[in-house]
């Protein structure tokens, strides 16, 4: 694939910088901050300053501070950066992880848009569905303290192999060699960046020198299924070597198992295509916090968070169990959106008539006394062609007479139809339901 262009224009639109500014000040705590307060009171000098400095590509990175946090049982040292700053670093990497997006496997996943854990479990548990004999056994590996052991010079060369403007990889690199070693953990070019170091050492070697059909990818979570033992011992050590090539290390954790001892990956232990769970730690974390937790508001946070994991497994009991509530989806609760005017509102796209003619559809459902810019008192029909949603307009009075009567009747909708011309008076048209 050939390396990208120059792309600082992207960066540097409105738009861009619009967006990157909104995404760092959201919500009302980093607003009500000193900083936050700072930069809303100067967005225009504050978004065209960086905007200048970015397309002349002398942006750097200039301060940071650390933090402790810890995460999943872990503690971390995270580095945060002034708010101005990660304006410019968040427009840089929205353009930049757009143009990388394009060069990931499929089936790598990790802050990368549209693409959550959740995504990647549907292509596991798909692939255990239509390929039992494939997905015999599994390899499953983790990378060792993977942003402290990143080699700046390995990411810097598979950022020059995928972008050639030198200003922006010179930007690029102040971000890399943030730190004395690795790649900072909190910096939002991180994650991106490490995922292509990853793409460019692992996954493609994978897949293009081994044809290895099911791997997937979390971050620096790695798994991968296949028919036979030997085969996975042959990819382990595959793995090993291009991680040593990356100057990475493999845990010692790693192991070729089969399925049914239990998949524990993407926060969930799959057993089979049909058969999901939750993983132990979070189970018990949520229990603990409910235990703790008296706040009502704070209880229903809690319970949306854990059913939002929950109802991508098999837990139906285990929710109940620690919730006291029954799982059930948004469709079995049999509510809708009631509009202020009363009317109702319809899915699909609007189509003119005239592009339904002599075509067969199915008439759902009807609404009348709509306001256009037409005129007042219009018919909007919602209809079903070829199994998608649409809807049009009519004022015919003779279309709206005849909804009205099918609307009398006990099944009347949804019903069969086509619509057909007439042409009546002096070359006018009408359209009519046959």
């Amino acid at each position: 694939m050939r390396r990208v262009g120059y792309i600082i224009e992207e960066i540097v639109e409105p738009s861009n910088m619009e967006a990157s500014f909104r995404q760092v000040l959201r919500g009302s705590k980093r607003k009500r901050s000193r900083q936050g307060g700072y930069l809303l009171a100067h967005k225009p000098e504050v978004l065209e300053e960086l905007a200048a400095q970015i397309a002349s590509g002398t942006f750097r990175v200039k301060d940071y501070r650390e933090r402790e946090i810890i995460e999943g049982g872990k503690l971390r040292r995270i580095q945060v950066i002034p708010m101005k700053d990660r304006i410019a670093v968040h427009a840089i990497m929205a353009v930049v992880d757009r143009h990388l997006r394009k060069r990931f496997i499929r089936t790598t996943s990790a802050s990368i848009k549209r693409r959550g854990m959740h995504d990647l479990l549907a292509y596991v548990r798909r692939d255990m569905a239509e390929d039992p004999d494939g997905t015999r056994y599994c390899y499953k590996f983790d990378i060792t303290k993977f942003y402290e052991s990143v080699k700046q010079d390995f990411v810097m060369y598979c950022v020059s192999r995928v972008f050639k403007d030198a200003k922006l990889v010179t930007m690029l690199e102040s971000f890399v060699r943030l730190m004395p070693e690795g790649l900072s953990i909190g910096l939002r070019s991180s994650q991106g960046l490490g995922n292509l170091l990853l793409s460019v050492y692992l996954d493609h070697y994978l897949k293009d020198r081994y044809a290895v059909r099911h791997f997937y990818r979390y971050c620096d979570d790695g798994v991968v299924l296949g028919k036979t033992k030997a085969e996975l011992w042959k990819i382990r050590d595959a793995v090993h070597g291009r991680m040593e090539c990356a100057g990475l290390l493999v845990k010692g954790n790693e192991r070729v198992f089969p399925p049914g001892e239990g998949i524990d990956f993407l926060g969930y232990v799959t057993f089979g295509a049909d058969h999901v769970r939750i993983r132990k730690r979070i189970k018990q974390k949520f229990a603990r916090k409910m235990h703790e937790v008296k706040s009502r508001r704070r209880r229903r946070e809690l319970i949306a968070s854990f059913y939002g994991m929950a109802k991508h497994a098999d837990c139906h009991t285990l929710f109940k169990k620690l919730t006291g509530k029954d799982m059930r989806s948004f469709k079995d609760l049999n509510v809708s959106y009631k509009p202020e005017d009363g009317k109702k509102r319809f899915p699909g796209v609007v189509v003119s008539i005239r592009e339904l003619v002599n075509l067969p559809i199915i008439v759902k459902d009807f609404e009348t006394g709509i306001k256009t810019e037409q005129g007042e008192d219009r018919c909007i029909v919602a209809i079903e062609m070829n199994g998608e949603p649409k809807k049009f307009f009519t004022n015919s009075e003779e279309m709206k007479n005849i909804l009205l009567q099918v609307k009398e009747m006990p099944d009347g909708f949804p019903f069969e139809t086509t619509i057909k011309t007439e042409t009546f008076g002096k070359g006018r048209t009408k359209y009519i339901f046959t």
